[in-house]
């Protein structure tokens, strides 16, 4: 392996998840700074996510088909645009509708701008330049996870206005990052041109069992983007505070490190499917113990699961698109797993999360988390063992 290129992948990803905790990571605790109610913030969150399910693939499409542009230099492009959008957003005192409006934008592109990161990888790995995604993956987890630490003591400290300033430094240093690296451009050849501009409808019909194992993580995700945007409330109802906020953040991400550094030994012993199977079990373990948490300790140890459900997901499902999606679909379904995860999960789990509270207390929250929970794990379980009995003719080349 090549360890430079290892080096700045890991560097990409360390400094890419530092700005996104902070646009993401305490998107409650600004927007209620800012004088936005649940509801409200359940309609910016759901509203990005929304977006995000338009623009993502619109995103992916694009920069799938220049050629002129390296994918480095496209996503310095869009951290220039959530620069700015970000900076007006803290900085500037904007009427609700407009800070709103600049949140779902800015939101949405952020979560657009991740499977160009992924992309990245995967071409040095077809180029010959193997990298270890899930390694440079969990060191952009312990970066958001450190990074949550300190966004928590500054708010304590200061204000949430911190916050405009360690994503402007993040975003900065992300930039070098880019500049620094080999540039990659989109393989999609032009007589690829008509496959590779299919639809996520036409994506979906091509790759059906794809496409339902992401439609079952959907949910469970929907449940624990909810727990994420809400995490605040949560951590007060059981005696914390914003500092508190950055420990329970820390706790979540950093649990990621191990599972996602070892991701493709595991793919190798276990196979893919068995381990998507297994991130979902690991939903419930992670959702669960946050729904029933009676006390700070507790809910730590569940948000300590987020490695074995989300942390074990992200990089298998990245290679799962790699090795059983032809080359020219590659970004289009990297999409799709930010579409039916940040993009359909999201907008469930925060637009219901934030009415219910307003509406009917914290509680039925947590219920509703739990049922979602359940859904989307039984639907993966239950394709796993669909698969196991069956061939999928469209995924011929899937290992079990």
């Amino acid at each position: 392996m090549d360890n430079t290129m290892q080096r700045k992948y890991n560097a990409l990803h360390a400094t890419y998840w530092m700005g996104t905790l902070c646009a993401l990571g305490f998107v409650a605790v600004l927007l209620q700074h800012k004088g936005l109610t649940n509801t409200e913030i359940g309609v910016v969150t759901g509203g990005s996510s929304l977006t995000t399910i338009v623009l993502s693939p619109v995103v992916s499409g694009v920069c799938a088909k220049v050629k002129r542009f390296s994918l480095q230099q496209q996503l310095i492009g869009f951290f220039a645009v959530e620069s700015l959008l970000f900076s007006a957003i803290v900085f500037l005192p904007l009427p609700k509708a407009l800070l709103m409006g600049l949140y779902i934008a800015m939101y949405a592109l952020n979560i657009s701008t991740v499977p160009l990161v992924s992309t990245i990888a995967m071409n040095y790995i077809a180029d010959g330049k193997p990298v270890n995604f899930g390694l440079s993956r969990g060191i952009g987890s312990i970066s958001y996870a450190l990074c949550a630490i300190v966004a928590g003591q500054l708010v304590g400290w200061f204000s949430p206005a911190a916050l405009g300033f360690l994503f402007l430094g993040a975003n900065i240093l992300c930039v070098v990052v880019l500049w620094r690296m080999p540039a990659t451009y989109s393989k999609t050849e032009a007589k690829a041109d008509c496959a590779a501009s299919v639809s996520l409808f036409g994506l979906a019909g091509r790759y059906r069992l794809f496409f339902g194992l992401l439609l079952g993580f959907g949910l469970a995700f929907a449940a624990s983007a909810c727990v994420g945007t809400y995490l605040i409330n949560i951590v007060t109802s059981l005696g914390g505070d914003a500092s508190m906020l950055g420990v329970a953040t820390f706790f979540m991400a950093a649990s990621e490190l191990p599972v996602m550094a070892v991701a493709p030994r595991l793919m190798r012993r276990f196979g893919a499917k068995s381990l998507l199977a297994a991130a979902a079990l690991f939903y419930i373990a992670r959702n669960g113990l946050v729904c029933v948490a009676p006390s700070l300790p507790v809910l730590f140890a569940g948000l300590a699961f987020q490695g074995l459900s989300y942390g074990l997901f992200t990089p298998i499902m990245t290679y799962y698109v790699a090795e059983n999606l032809a080359k020219e679909h590659q970004i289009m379904g990297q999409t799709m797993i930010g579409v039916m995860t940040s993009g359909f999960g999201s907008a469930i789990g925060n637009t219901a999360g934030g009415m219910l509270q307003d509406a009917y207390g914290m509680e039925t929250m947590l219920r509703f988390v739990l049922a979602l929970t359940l859904a989307g794990a039984l639907m993966v379980v239950s394709l796993r063992q669909a698969g196991k009995k069956q061939n999928v003719p469209q995924l011929a080349k899937e290992s079990n």
